[in-house]
């Protein structure tokens, strides 16, 4: 009895002391804090009203600010503006960042604050003010990929509550421009648990391990893309907690450190995207925490697997992912990946390794993938006992052999992710195969699939990813193919033969993002799509009748491709009933639309503008100037008529290929043309344009150095962040996106080179051409063209040009193609000309030249007379005239 009242004592003890607790507890900001946040607030631009809320009294209520429960003051300040993958190719557009030029040091008035994250968001290249050295209970600071450059202040070494710190840069987004002069200051951070410098420059803070080397608590360093030089030597190794390092795409040339392999918490290591000479010593055997190990992209070591890898046996029952690609190792498997009993993750891509397929017997694998290997032989039937667990199974871009049948895939049962594209073997699965319920992607492109359309398709229902582009088939798609998995997200057919009607609505398959039916022979069109509907590729079929309205209202929609059908009428003037602001690629080319050139159809991101070969009338949209991301104008082959606008110049910065070739113009060429940085191709043939070439032409900056090629990730970022896989991550990707896929939109034009014409895609970056041909030019050719070093074509051929033909034309040294033919030209042909290495393409006749025509060079591979016909006074090989009868 006495038991039970002192329990409901204690009871009523302790329910007292909370209520007196509770009726302490202090609601509202402080006044002091509110004004800080006020004034902090007031050196931004918010453009996405992401501040909104701070209006309130109560600023513990704002959006991003916690406070105290007990004491009223703020303790967290979370402003972080996280961005899918997705949107990091058109950062500032769609994440609406944050934006000033300053940071308010009123800030300070926060003398509290504990937790401080403003990343993702752009203070203007501005450095990392010194003052936030000054917040002693700071424990969490999150700068990353904020806009901040310049060196990072030492100050924050004051900060000895934090535990965490990032100033790192995002994925290949060029956001923060950091470097650290020396890094002592990070000794002092003694609370220190997580660090992320990546893409922070520490060429020059020579002692960074040192300094590291000092923390205690510290558990995950990240110095990914540094430009550090690895220290080969350490006397005390002190930071023995340390469980996750990354070093990866330093470049470093040196051997592998001894001391890596003292850490022996480590469960973590990357050291991929660097050229070590010897890139694993024995010691490997000593981490036996290790989990991950990550080798990616380390050519230096050319040849066979190391053996001194075989010590990974001894951490054989902690390793759980093994990722090496890209590596360019050959020979066959090395057998003691069998002994890796516990790996679950093993990546071998993208290398030379030959023989028979993998076969191991690892029960616990859940992702293998050997894609982009030469191996060759069968695949073995008994895949399902070898790796029953697997998830993730990839061997596409090998020279399997044979037949590949249901008893090959028998037991994967959990299979979700199946890549067989681009092998030797047939694929003789058939009807009564029963695919795993759980698959997700399914990969079969350049494959022998057909020529029948594969009926277990339709057992497929839980199918997000279906590529089957260029698989051989020649058959109706049949009717159930639309409905047969409500999860599709991405569909390719393309480049088959592949016959029906496109079905008239897909609205039913609410997530479909992607649908390329392109290089087939469907009829019909659709008229209803998906409202998340975000790639169309329906070119080279033929789709006949009208382009539907119902494109205007995909307010998602990043490229549209209806390219090479038989469409005909006006291009809907409907563009601004829905703003897209991600439309990028804009295909209708190779068709018989009339009309003219929509005003509406300009959007921020417009990238790629293909309208050529069609029967489109009027004169270039004063519209067309807001389209200023614009890379490719293409209008070639229409009826366009009146004078090519200066606008065009002095909007469309960002030109690299300008095509109205075979239209109406007149009118001057726009001198300003020559202030467009990035044009590279220019082709205005076939028109009536007048008066002389402008002598600007020649400041192309682009046409005087090597061309840069960049892969356009952005479509298939955007695609792959949407799709879900278990076994994707984010350094992946860019593999994924070139060689798993291939998908995207592939820019290209058609270009007249040494006489024909000639289709330019992949290669399209690297194309440097002018062409002027059949107009109505006169004068002179401006001699500063001669200073376009990298130009491949010059084509000035059926206009009226006089004078001589430039001395300095010798100066460009990459031309591959010269047409001069049909002018007034006169004088000699310039003996420099010996120097054009690279020309293949020559033709300078009907013209007024004389004299002696050069010998040597490339003089002497161009053997045919005609490119000299009508010049009645050129004497010397390969023409008959003898120079000493003129």
């Amino acid at each position: 009895m006495a038991a039970k009242l002192t329990e409901a004592l204690l009871l009523y003890l302790l329910c007292f002391i909370l209520s007196v607790s509770n009726s302490l507890r202090i609601y509202g900001c402080k006044e002091g804090e509110r004004k800080a946040l006020l004034n902090f607030k007031a050196g931004l631009k918010d453009p996405g009203g992401r501040l909104s809320s701070w209006i309130d009294q109560d600023c513990c209520i704002w959006r991003g600010v916690q406070c105290d429960d007990q004491t009223g003051h703020v303790v967290q300040l979370d402003l972080g503006n996280k961005i899918p993958l997705h949107d990091m190719f058109q950062y500032g557009r769609r994440s609406q960042p944050l934006k000033g030029d300053h940071i308010n040091p009123a800030l300070l008035g926060l003398k509290h604050l504990q937790y401080l994250d403003l990343s993702m968001n752009f203070f203007g290249g501005i450095q990392i003010p010194a003052f936030l050295g000054s917040f002693q209970q700071l424990r969490y600071l999150d700068l990353s990929c904020a806009g901040f450059s310049g060196v990072v202040p030492h100050q924050l070494g004051n900060l000895s509550s934090l535990q965490y710190l990032d100033l790192s840069n995002v994925f290949y987004l060029p956001c923060n421009h950091l470097q650290l002069a020396r890094s002592h200051w990070l000794s002092n951070l003694s609370s220190l648990q997580y660090l992320n410098l990546n893409f922070v420059d520490l060429s020059k803070a020579s002692d960074w391990l040192e300094s590291l080397n000092t923390l205690p608590l510290i558990s995950e360093i990240n110095l990914s893309n540094c430009t550090l030089e690895l220290p080969l030597s350490l006397a005390h190794v002190n930071f023995t907690k340390l469980k996750v390092l990354d070093l990866s795409r330093n470049y470093v040339h040196s051997g592998v450190p001894p001391w890596l392999f003292k850490l022996r918490s480590l469960e973590n290591l990357d050291l991929s995207d660097n050229a070590f000479k010897e890139l694993i010593p024995s010691a490997i055997g000593n981490l036996t925490s290790l989990r991950v190990l990550n080798l990616a992209n380390n050519r230096v070591l050319e040849g066979g697997v190391p053996l001194s890898l075989k010590n990974l046996c001894c951490i054989k029952d902690s390793l759980e992912t093994l990722n090496w690609i890209s590596s360019e190792l050959k020979g066959h498997f090395p057998n003691w990946l069998g002994r890796l009993k516990s790996l679950k993750m093993l990546n071998l891509y993208y290398n030379s390794f030959y023989g028979p397929f993998l076969q191991l017997g690892l029960h616990s694998l859940k992702k293998l993938d050997i894609s982009r290997n030469t191996l060759n032989g069968s695949v073995p039937v008994n895949l399902g006992q070898l790796y029953p667990k697997l998830e993730f199974l990839d061997f596409a871009y090998n020279n399997l052999t044979g037949v590949l049948t249901e008893a090959h895939l028998a037991g994967l049962a959990k299979l979700q992710h199946l890549g067989i594209s681009a092998n030797e073997f047939w694929v003789g699965l058939g009807s009564s195969w029963v695919p795993p319920l759980g698959l997700k992607t399914l990969l079969m492109f350049d494959s022998k699939l057909g020529p029948g359309f594969p009926p277990w398709i339709q057992k497929l229902e839980n199918l997000s990813v279906a590529d089957f582009s260029n698989a051989g088939i020649s058959d109706t798609l049949p009717d159930w193919f639309w409905n047969f998995s409500k999860n599709l997200q991405l569909v390719r057919l393309s480049n088959n033969d592949i016959k029906g009607k496109l079905p008239v609505s897909l609205e039913h398959l609410s997530g479909l993002l992607y649908v390329d039916l392109s290089g087939n022979s469907f009829q019909g069109s659709v008229s209803q799509f998906p409202a998340n509907l975000e790639y169309l590729f329906l070119s080279s079929n033929k789709i006949a009748g009208r382009i539907p309205e119902t494109l205007c209202y995909l307010k998602k929609l990043a490229a549209l491709d209806l390219s090479k059908n038989q469409l005909i009428g006006e291009i809907p003037e409907c563009w601004n009933h829905s703003f897209q602001p991600r439309l990028s690629t804009f295909d209708l080319s190779d068709n018989q639309l009339s009309g003219g050139i929509p005003t509406t159809i300009c959007s921020p991101s417009l990238t790629y503008l293909h309208l050529s070969n069609n029967n489109l009338s009027g004169e270039l949209p004063l519209s067309l100037r807001n389209c200023r991301a614009l890379t490719t104008l293409d209008l070639g082959q229409n009826k366009i008529g009146g004078s090519i606008p200066t606008w065009l110049a002095n909007s469309l910065l960002n030109l690299e290929v300008l095509r109205l070739r075979y239209n109406i113009l007149a009118g001057d060429i726009p001198p300003e043309l020559g202030n467009l940085t990035g044009l590279r191709v220019i082709d205005f043939a076939y028109n009536y344009l007048s008066g002389t070439i402008p002598y600007n032409l020649g400041n192309l900056r682009a046409m005087k150095f090597a061309p840069k090629i960049f892969y356009n990730t952005k479509v298939a970022l955007e695609i792959y962040d949407k799709i879900s896989f278990d076994f994707v991550d984010s350094m992946e990707i860019l593999y994924m996106v070139s060689n798993k896929l291939l998908i995207g939109y592939m820019d290209n034009v058609y270009v007249n080179l040494k006489g024909r014409d000639v289709q330019y895609d992949k290669l399209l970056p690297l194309l440097i051409s002018i062409d002027l041909s059949r107009n109505e030019l006169s004068g002179e050719i401006p001699e500063e063209l001669m200073y376009l070093s990298y130009l491949q074509n010059l084509n000035f051929a059926g206009n009226h040009l006089t004078g001589r033909i430039p001395e300095k034309m010798g100066m460009l040294l990459k031309l591959e193609s010269l047409d001069l033919s049909n002018n007034d030209l006169s004088g000699a042909i310039p003996t420099t000309m010996i120097m054009l290495s690279f020309l293949s393409h020559l033709n300078l006749s009907y013209n007024n030249l004389s004299g002696r025509i050069p010998q040597g060079g490339q003089f002497l591979a161009l053997p045919d007379p005609s490119i000299y016909f009508g010049n009645y006074f050129l004497c010397g090989f390969p023409l008959d005239n003898n120079c000493e009868d003129i």
